[in-house]
């Protein structure tokens, strides 16, 4: 029988974490989604318990210090919206509140909560372009981690916007650029390739912070929080 190509990629990603082969441009879409299949049932309260995750507090306060309201008047789309966590930060900004995840469990969990209007079982990159210039508010909380290569990511945010729209993301703090690959199978992006990036998707840079996103084996995960708007 034929080897299964998501398990060849998935060992493949596998190496490249570990240094035995060049990393690719993403984390394999049947790696992340298996993850958090897996991890749904007790994603809440080992986050915001035990690694004390506190990203969608931290993109929703950015906002508020940039002068957003929280006025529920925006179309707000939530990238890797996972159990709902990010959608309950990010709801008193929305009019209409959209997710995005792979995993069916995660969005099992977050269809319970009943703020959203509605979710979609979907790779990011294949929902940002179905609505051009639609969404007032584009937010990825721990999400783009699992992508190496954002040259596509920022300018299909850019597109997906309404003019002065705006996108609140989270990424891990990396010393290379563009990007390494790290042990625990997360990128981290160097923030002077993302200054590029957005600047060439056209994106104004409001807002751009280092912050402790969680811990991990009691270590602080480094990271950088970006607020950016569409001219």
């Amino acid at each position: 029988a034929a080897a299964d190509p998501g398990v060849a990629e998935q060992a493949r990603f596998l190496q490249a974490a570990l240094g035995a082969a060049p990393p690719p441009e993403r984390a394999p879409a049947g790696y992340v989604r298996d993850l958090f299949d897996q991890y749904a049932p007790r994603f809440d309260a080992d986050l915001t318990g035990r690694l004390g995750y506190r990203t969608p507090a931290m993109l929703a306060g950015m906002l508020r210090e940039a002068g957003v309201a929280a006025d529920g008047s925006r179309a707000v789309l939530d990238l890797g919206c996972g159990t709902g966590l990010s959608g309950e930060a990010l709801r008193p900004f929305a009019r209409v509140l959209e997710g995005v995840d792979l995993s069916p469990r995660m969005l099992a969990a977050a269809r319970a909560r009943g703020i959203y209007h509605a979710l979609h079982e979907a790779d990011l990159l294949d929902v940002l372009p179905a609505r051009p210039g639609h969404w007032g508010l584009v937010a990825a909380a721990d999400v783009l981690n699992y992508l190496g290569d954002l040259s596509a990511v920022l300018p299909a945010m850019a597109a997906a916007l309404a003019p002065g729209g705006l996108a609140a993301f989270s990424l891990e703090k990396g010393e290379e650029s563009p990007c390494a690959l790290g042990p625990d199978l997360r990128y981290r992006h160097h923030p002077g390739h993302l200054r590029a990036l957005a600047a060439a998707a056209g994106l104004e840079i409001l807002a751009e912070r280092e912050a402790e996103l969680r811990r991990e084996k009691g270590v602080p995960v480094a990271g950088l929080l970006w607020l950016l708007r569409r001219g």
